[in-house]
């Protein structure tokens, strides 16, 4: 019995002393691949020089177009302006006309006798400008107005006030047209009275002489403004004229 447990133990210690000679058998092996991997000498590799940074392309705004475009949270995506025109503006109405009061062809230049409504009656010279309209010409019969660019063309007798058409129809005067255009038609209806203090000398007729102011019951004779009032009788009636005092 004591013979085969001395065995046993040997047995033990043998398989004990073979197993620390592998484990430092394994030491000693692991030591020696550590010495040799950390002394061994590393060959220097070749180092290049990073290849150099692509060209930056300056940004163009054009590149952004189509983003702009499809923003769908932007108002001004629509790179197309849209200018409304302004809606023109209404031409303006025209005003009435002047009313004519008579027809003077005296010399080479007729005159005619017109009001715009804002004053008394005038004679007026074709080219001359009554209010708003510009008397293009005018004969016997008709006139020819130019107002804002557009001609106006009316018979007399339409211009004649309807209470002086009414009472003073229009009466031909012969051989009283030195214009060659025909027979003068003269439409005067009866004026109001001026007062005292009321001008009447009216417009220059050419050659220093000036017209009547309708309504003036100044007796002839009269000196006003240097200018002396002469009533003659013609083929048309009476004429009332005042020339300068000489």
């Amino acid at each position: 019995m004591n013979r085969k447990l001395i065995l046993l133990n040997l047995t033990l210690v043998a398989l004990i002393a073979m197993l620390a000679w592998q484990v430092r058998a394994r030491w000693r092996d692991t030591q020696a691949h550590q010495r040799a991997i950390l002394t061994q000498q590393v060959r220097a590799k070749e180092i290049f020089a990073p290849p150099p940074p692509p060209s930056v392309k300056p940004i163009t705004p054009a590149e952004y177009l189509e983003v702009a475009q499809k923003m769908l949270f932007t108002k001004d995506r629509n790179p197309t302006v849209v200018v409304e025109a302004p809606p023109p503006k209404p031409k303006p109405k025209m005003p009435d006309l002047p009313s004519f009061y008579g027809l003077i062809a005296i010399g080479p230049d007729p005159v005619i006798l017109l009001s715009d409504g804002s004053a008394a009656q005038q004679g007026y010279h074709a080219g001359e400008k009554v209010g708003p309209f510009a008397i293009v010409s005018f004969d016997s019969e008709r006139i020819r107005f130019d107002w804002d660019g557009e001609p106006v063309e009316r018979r007399l007798s339409d211009l004649a006030p309807k209470e002086a058409a009414a009472s003073t129809p229009a009466q031909p005067v012969a051989n009283g047209d030195t214009t060659g255009q025909g027979p003068v038609r003269a439409i005067v209806p009866e004026p109001k009275p001026l007062g005292e203090n009321d001008p009447k000398v009216g417009k220059d007729l050419g050659g220093g002489f000036r017209g009547c102011v309708p309504g003036d019951n100044s007796p002839p004779g009269t000196v006003q403004d240097g200018f002396r009032k002469t009533i003659s009788q013609t083929l048309m009636g009476a004429s009332c004229l005042w020339e300068p005092v000489k």
